[in-house]
């Protein structure tokens, strides 16, 4: 599409573009001025009204509390009720506040209008009478549901001290409305609104009831604002607000400011409005210019339309090289049209050349054919017997790697078995030693249990004994069985004594004679064990003369694989060598072979070049025979 496209429409193209860069960057530049000015137009717009609002909200606040610090002034010249009465009642307290009241330090409590409280109502656990029955100034409270009408107020309190004592505590209710009604007015033309929140970010009046209470964090969990008077973008419902703040100062015992909150896109529409027209006017102007362009060029490029239709005669004619364009001055036009002539001069010098050379570069192109043709059959008959000898040593190559790889499979079989060899030889010995030490522990066992024996002996020795013990005591309660029996019925006690032992000592004889008999057989079988332990121990004996005879056929065994191995190797040796030899002859006749085939390539690549050639050679006699010379 853009190789189609003509030298002027080029030309309108990139006039177009550079309009477009520049109108644009004028744009973006009036964009960033006038949103830097909007910005501060409206910084210096919300610092306004929020002061103008605060200081309004402060002298209201201010009025109310000189009239809160007069009526403790009052009470506190005369407490008598009566007085308390009238004064909470004066027309001044009645329509700056809700109601004017007092809780004395008694409990006592009276309220102006007169509202009935809850049962058991205690001024003075109340927090307001808490922050103010010390305090020698107003105290203002934060935004509480009252007691008694059940409505949102603040409360403007003061101790009652008379002689250093503190009384009471007296204060008048104020309804948020008049603070509510002052922070609607700020509708800031429909594009925002304004709230109220204390030194802690807890919203206390809000437009919308649901945040009133919410912290800060609560209503705007996305970007929350920190409370200053910079001006903070937050999300809200999916929507960029800027929002500012403003203290309310010379409020004694609260600190307090207004938020100001303005929709950014509302503030921000004449910015919008400026785009549109930006747009708007850049697309005319660039329409304009590429219109009054266009005339221009057609005008200034005249020349060249004539200096093309005469190069199209030249073109498009008989290949006359004999004519020249006409040149009609010295502006870069002119110029162009005599570089065109000194051109067209050289061509038709070359012309002339390269006709006179085109009949002898084709006879030559003969004659490298012929000689092509006669190399072709050379070549041919020299890689037929080329072919021939590389299949013979392939052949044989074939065959000694077949006996390497034999010869090679032999040595590592026997070098198998070698190893199989002394791993036997390995076994054997230790099954020799393993059977000495058997020995050992036979003639050590066998030893043990003679010994086991004679200890038997002693013991039966030891029993022996027992039993004469066992007979003598029997014989003694024998013998006190009859005294007890001649003593009557005196030696009765001693009578069941002597049956008691005699009956021990005939359970003692009992259980020596089953010892006894046990010995006897631990004995027998001692006797036995020690007969099999002597027949293990020849048996061993000659076992470990069998495997030291089985060790030294195993050791010969592996000397002879050893000399079967050395000569496999040098087999394999002598075979690689030789595989070698031919692998190298193979190569090189391979190399032959392809140079051979490189060789046929190359003359038939120089015969197609011929053939090329020739045919060129006719192309250019024909092209040079369309010129005029």
């Amino acid at each position: 599409m853009k190789k189609s496209m003509r030298f002027s429409h080029k030309i309108l193209l990139v006039a177009a573009l550079v309009v477009t860069l520049a109108f644009s960057a004028f744009t973006l530049y009036n964009d960033a001025m006038q949103r830097k000015a909007i910005r501060n137009d409206l910084n210096n717009y919300l610092l306004e009204m929020g002061g103008v609002t605060a200081n309004s909200i402060q002298t209201w606040l201010n009025g109310r509390s000189l009239l809160i610090e007069n009526l403790a002034q009052n009470i506190a010249l005369n407490p008598d009720l009566g007085n308390i009465t009238l004064l909470l009642e004066q027309k001044a307290i009645a329509s700056a506040f809700v109601a004017g009241f007092l809780g004395s330090s008694d409990g006592f409590f009276i309220i102006r209008p007169d509202n009935r409280m809850p049962e058991g109502f205690d001024p003075r656990v109340r927090d307001w009478y808490k922050s103010a029955q010390h305090s020698a100034e107003p105290v203002l409270t934060e935004p509480y549901t009252d007691v008694s009408t059940g409505k949102p107020v603040i409360s403007i309190v003061q101790g009652v001290v008379r002689d250093g004592r503190p009384l009471a505590v007296v204060g008048g209710d104020l309804s948020l409305q008049m603070i509510i009604d002052s922070l609607n007015a700020l509708n800031f033309n429909g594009m925002g609104h304004a709230f109220l929140i204390n030194a802690d970010g807890k919203i206390l009046v809000h437009p919308k009831q649901a945040r009133v209470g919410k912290s800060l964090a609560q209503a705007y969990p996305v970007n929350t604002p920190r409370i200053s008077s910079d001006l903070s973008e937050v999300e809200v419902d999916g929507k960029t607000r800027i929002i500012t703040f403003t203290p309310i100062k010379g409020l004694s015992s609260v600190n307090w400011y207004i938020g100001l909150s303005v929709d950014k896109d509302k503030a921000y529409s004449m910015l919008s409005e400026f785009r549109a027209s930006a747009v708007v006017a850049t697309g005319i102007a660039v329409a304009a210019i590429i219109a009054l362009l266009g005339l221009l060029i057609r005008l200034l490029i005249q020349p060249l339309h004539v200096m093309t239709r005469a190069m199209e005669d030249i073109a498009d004619g008989e290949g006359d090289l004999t004519k020249r364009l006409i040149i009609q001055g010295d502006d870069e036009f002119g110029l162009l049209g005599t570089a065109f002539n000194r051109f067209v001069e050289r061509i038709h010098g070359s012309i002339r050349e390269v006709c006179s050379a085109t009949g002898q570069v084709n006879e030559v192109a003969l004659r490298v054919v012929a000689a092509s043709n006669s190399s072709m059959l050379n070549c041919d008959q020299q890689a037929s017997r080329t072919s021939s000898v590389v299949a013979a040593i392939n052949q044989l190559g074939a065959t000694a790697q077949e006996i390497a790889r034999n010869a090679a499979q032999a040595s590592s079989q026997a070098s198998e078995a070698r190893h199989l060899a002394e791993d036997g030889q390995h076994v054997v010995e230790r099954n020799i030693v393993a059977i000495n030490q058997l020995s050992s522990v036979l003639s050590a066992s066998s030893r043990h249990i003679e010994s086991l024996s004679d200890k038997t002996v002693n013991i039966e020795q030891i029993l022996d004994v027992i039993s004469s013990i066992s007979q003598q005591t029997n014989l003694l309660a024998l013998n006190a069985a009859i005294e007890a029996a001649r003593a009557g019925e005196a030696g009765r006690g001693f009578a069941v004594v002597a049956d008691e032992v005699r009956n021990l000592a005939h359970r003692t004889q009992q259980s020596a004679e089953q010892v006894q008999r046990m010995i006897e057989e631990l004995q027998v079988g001692a006797r036995e064990s020690v007969s099999t332990m002597n027949d293990s121990q020849r048996h061993s004996q000659d076992s470990v003369g069998i495997a030291n005879l089985a060790g030294e056929r195993l050791n010969s065994v592996t000397l002879r694989i050893g000399e079967i191995d050395g000569m496999n190797q040098s087999v394999a040796t002598a075979t690689e060598e030789q595989t070698a030899v031919v692998e190298a002859i193979n190569e090189d006749m391979t190399e032959i072979n392809t140079l051979n085939q490189a060789g046929v390539e190359n003359l038939q690549a120089t015969l197609r070049a011929c053939g090329d050639l020739e045919q060129q050679a006719a192309r250019l006699q024909q092209l040079v025979g369309s010129f005029r010379i």
